[in-house]
């Protein structure tokens, strides 16, 4: 099923209409397959002529994440980032200079391998993972 029929289903589903900012917010982070600062929010919103303050914004975004459309991520600075929550699982390489927030593929296989070892070792039931790479990206270091 294409993401906005979902998308659709879940918001009549919670009786919520699929407003311009809804919208708007969804295609922000469609375009965008890194997490997104409220703050690139607004800036991507202003960018498509759709000014909105930044409380009409994070109620949004609440509302899209307590019905599962989007997802949080913590990426070690304390801000939240937002992305779509249909997205496959993947991690992130964050460069600590420019904050700039890139996904990356791992194999699954593997990395499951491992968390079932560490599950079983500790005795310990794991429920989700996350996993980010922090340092400089090809710009920052030629800089």
């Amino acid at each position: 099923m294409e993401y906005r029929e979902e998308i659709l289903t879940l918001l009549k589903a919670h009786h919520l209409r699929l407003t311009k900012i809804r919208r708007s917010l969804v295609d922000v982070l469609f375009q965008n397959e890194a997490p997104l600062s409220v703050q690139d929010i607004l800036c991507k919103l202003r960018k498509i002529q759709l000014t909105v303050n930044k409380t009409t914004v994070y109620r949004a975004l609440e509302q899209l994440q307590n019905i599962g459309i989007i997802g949080v991520v913590r990426l070690g600075d304390r801000k939240q980032y937002y992305e779509l929550a249909f997205r496959e699982h993947h991690h992130h390489l964050i460069c600590l200079q420019c904050e700039r927030v890139e996904d990356v593929d791992m194999n699954e296989d593997r990395l499951f391998a491992e968390e079932k070892k560490v599950s079983d070792e500790r005795g310990f039931t794991i429920l989700r993972h996350s996993l980010e790479f922090f340092g400089l990206c090809r710009r920052c270091q030629s800089i």
